[in-house]
């Protein structure tokens, strides 16, 4: 796989140092925090990778070529190895790039740093990130460009990272120090754009009804938590499955899964999350998915509203219609005791609104309404078919209408669907609830 280290060099100049992350401590202390993140994040870097160094022209005079700094008082070059020279002298087996930036003072500037980078992305290809001297504004673009990235060169993030040299105390007392004892923690802010892909999947589920990236998302937890806990199953991903199964029964109309669906389980598994190993801030996108399906239940009634109400939400006009018809036949089946599972019944049931809806005599009726006349009775004195008759038969004209793709003589725009659906909808809305 393409890998890359990116960093933004600074103009300052540095102290020594030795680097601390988790248990590794570096031995040498070294002027360029770059040079330590190389040593531990890079060890597996070949000569398809690539060490990219963005600079200012500043940058590039101080700290990438030698002897760029100035003592004040004698005017004269401080002897100092460049980070060029150092990452030539570590023999890396990657390529060493070192690409030009503006210093970010315009709007116009950033906006042409953020292309810069951009463009020296490879498709997917892994990035490990230093924003340790990440000037200004430039912390905060770089999260959104890795962002932004991910979706369009499908990069990867596999680290983001700050050498926190700060954290050993005010300049002057750091100076006393000997090199060999300042040792700055290198923290890690991966979490950021891990947080970044939590949003966007939540998002996706919420405004588009799409349960992929959280499927993705939670696949990449579960082999964490196989690897640091091989015995345990991990929960999170049979929540997210159902929730899965939810959003793909209702988009393929899979009416029986959905008066059979456990929503009561889904709702406790998906509150149960909130004590799971997962991003801290998930929780609150939990939330937002309880809420998303708060009002799904297994009343018949209610799950009607609720289901079409889902479809229209999300532009899914031609489920709704179907959901809504479909559902319909089986609210009176219910009613009637009838197995609501039946196609004949279902059919009966069908041929019943007709019946009802046109007045059609007794001796007009067709099959199989003519061969079940006792029952068709029972069924034309149901309350619900009666109370749903008009708008029943509204709906199916509009079925007819889209199934047929709008190829039928005075097709329906699209506009006038939506408007007509959604008075449809009112009028079920008033009669169910």
């Amino acid at each position: 796989m393409k890998k890359a280290f990116i960093s933004i060099l600074g103009t300052n100049d540095y102290l020594e140092c030795r680097h601390n992350f988790g248990d590794i401590i570096t031995d040498t202390p070294v002027k360029y925090c770059q040079e330590d993140m190389i040593k531990i994040f890079c060890k597996d870097f070949d000569e398809d990778s690539e060490i990219r160094i963005f600079l200012t022209d500043k940058a590039k005079r101080t700290n990438w070529l030698d002897n760029g700094h100035i003592d004040r008082k004698t005017n004269l070059p401080i002897p100092n190895k460049g980070l060029q020279t150092r990452l030539n002298e570590m023999h890396l087996n990657c390529k060493i790039k070192s690409i030009e930036i503006k210093e970010g003072y315009s709007e116009e500037e950033i906006w042409e740093v953020f292309q810069i980078i951009f463009d020296s992305f490879r498709e997917e290809e892994e990035i490990v990130v230093d924003i340790t001297h990440s000037f200004r504004s430039l912390p905060m673009l770089m999260i959104t460009l890795l962002n932004f990235a991910k979706q369009i060169k499908k990069i990867k993030i596999s680290g983001i990272y700050y050498a926190a040299f700060e954290a050993l105390g005010e300049l002057d007392a750091v100076k006393k120090i000997p090199a060999d004892n300042r040792v700055a923690p290198i923290l890690n802010l991966t979490s950021f754009a891990d947080l970044q892909d939590w949003t966007n999947a939540t998002f996706d589920f919420i405004n588009n009804a799409n349960a992929t990236r959280l499927k993705e998302l939670i696949k990449i937890s579960a082999k964490k938590s196989t690897i640091e806990k091989p015995a345990e199953k991990f929960f999170p991903s049979k929540v997210i499955n159902q929730l899965d199964h939810l959003i793909n029964a209702i988009g393929l109309c899979r009416g029986n899964e959905l008066i059979n669906f456990p929503f009561d389980e889904l709702k406790i598994n998906l509150a149960s999350l909130k004590s799971k190993d997962l991003p801290k801030a998930f929780i609150y996108l939990v939330d937002e998915i309880e809420n998303k399906i708060s009002n799904f239940n297994n009343n018949i009634n209610s799950l009607t509203i609720t289901t079409v109400d889902w479809c229209l939400s999300h532009g899914l006009y031609q489920q709704a219609i179907t959901h809504l018809q479909e559902f319909t036949i089986s609210l009176v089946a219910n009613d009637c005791n009838l197995n609501l599972n039946e196609k004949n019944h279902r059919d009966l049931i069908s041929q019943a609104f007709r019946i009802f809806s046109q007045n059609i005599p007794e001796e007009d009726w067709k099959e199989p309404a003519s061969i079940n006349k006792a029952l068709i009775k029972e069924i034309l004195n149901n309350k619900i078919l009666r109370n749903l008759a008009n708008v029943y038969n509204s709906l199916t004209d509009l079925r007819n209408d889209v199934n047929h793709a709008g190829f039928l003589n005075k097709a329906k725009s699209v506009d006038a669907i939506r408007d007509r659906l959604s008075n449809i909808f009112n009028s079920y809305r008033e009669i169910l609830l």
